[in-house]
Order: structure tokens, then C-alpha cells, then sequence
């Protein structure tokens, strides 16, 4: 349930942060460029909180929770059990949205063109959270089809 909830404010605040830096190319004003800032860190907070509650469930064996149930096992070392928080397709996305949000908080103070970048940033996360989330409920499994394709043309 809390999981829940701040999966849910961090999607909203990671939208109103994509509609506010939007409004703020448009206009310019300062207004929406800080609360397109506030909205952001706001996502970032609560993703970071929802990865740390998974974590806690994870070490403290809350089996009662699907992803834990697949994923972990009492017989795991320490190690292991911290990489059970991007084992399954759920943590993978938890683990690329937390990349994307840290690289977004260290782009923000040197970005000249961040309204751009931070307005892709959130909308490139929301793509791949919905895609993978309709993917996942259909009961596929999800492949990161840019970066899939663009990986096999490397090799």
C-alpha cells in the first residue's frame, strides 16, 4: 500500500513536472520553471522512497509481497539479497528510473537548455513505466525496445 501510493505521486509529480517545464519553454516565466523543479525533486523523493521501502521489505523477508516472494529467499547473503531489488522486470525499472532521476538532479543546476532536457527526462520515464506496465499486465515480457534495438546494432 505505501509502495503503492508513492508510485503513484511520483508518477503524478514526474508528469506535472513534464507539463510545467513545457509551460515554461513556452512563457519563460519563473514561475513554472520552480514548480517544474519542485515537481521533479518531488518525483525523484518518492522514487527513491518507494526503492528503499522495496529494499526494507526485501531484507526483512516480507514474503507476503509477490515480487519478494519471486525474487528472495532466506537463504541468500546479504549481497544477493541487495541485488533482488533489480531482479525481476519491476526492480529493473525501478533500478533505470532511479538512474535517469539522479542524472536529472546533477543535469538541473548546469543545464542551459533544461527546460528541454528536463521536460524529455520525465516523459522518456512516463513512456517507459506505462508501455511496461501494459506490457507486463498482458502478462509479456517487457523488452526496452530503443534500447534493445540500439544494443543489437552494436553487436
Amino acid at each position: 500500500m505505501i509502495g503503492s501510493i508513492l508510485v503513484k505521486v511520483g508518477f503524478a509529480a514526474a508528469l506535472a513536472s513534464a507539463v510545467l517545464y513545457y509551460w515554461n519553454a513556452r512563457k519563460h516565466s519563473g514561475r513554472e520553471l520552480l514548480l517544474a523543479r519542485a515537481a521533479f525533486h518531488t518525483s525523484v523523493v518518492s522514487l527513491m522512497t518507494a526503492a528503499a521501502y522495496l529494499l526494507y521489505l526485501i531484507l526483512t523477508h516480507q514474503f507476503q509481497y509477490t515480487y519478494v516472494w519471486n525474487y528472495s529467499s532466506t537463504d541468500l547473503p546479504l549481497s544477493l539479497l541487495i541485488s533482488t531489488l533489480y531482479a525481476g522486470q519491476e526492480g529493473s525499472f525501478t533500478l533505470w528510473a532511479l538512474y535517469t532521476a539522479v542524472i536529472g538532479v546533477f543535469l538541473i543546476p548546469f543545464a542551459l537548455i533544461g527546460t528541454v532536457c528536463l521536460g524529455i527526462l520525465p516523459l522518456v520515464g512516463l513512456i517507459y513505466g506505462v508501455v511496461g506496465a501494459i506490457e507486463t499486465s498482458q502478462g509479456k515480457d517487457f523488452k526496452y525496445w530503443l534500447v534493445g534495438d540500439w544494443a543489437r546494432g552494436l553487436l
